[in-house]
């Protein structure tokens, strides 16, 4: 008898549930730290790409220290591109109220 593997709701919510949080907590952090390279007086020099390397890192870190048994590959590409393009904009958006 062929036996069936049964679909188990709860470990795949579990993981929706523990990778949306690891994506904004990387959300939150590039947010705050692009906000605030953009408000520092170097924030358009070095220091601003530095903050954007380590935003980087700490957003793959999240994902990767969050252990769920769905992970993808693609999660680590999603939360790249959403705490760089978050990290971008908000860097501009502050660099922008200084100039005001």
């Amino acid at each position: 008898m062929i036996e069936m593997e049964t679909f188990d709701r709860v470990k795949y919510v579990k993981a929706d549930t523990t990778r949306g949080k690891a994506m904004l907590a990387a959300f939150f952090v590039a947010l705050f730290l692009g906000f605030m390279s953009g408000l520092m007086p170097t924030g358009a020099t070095f220091v601003g790409w530095l903050l954007l390397v380590v935003v980087l890192f700490i957003g793959i870190y999240l994902v990767y220290r969050f252990d769920y048994e769905t992970k993808k590959k693609t999660d680590y590409l999603i939360v790249f591109f959403v705490t760089l393009l978050t990290f971008i904009g908000f860097w501009i958006i502050s660099l922008n109220i200084i100039a005001i």
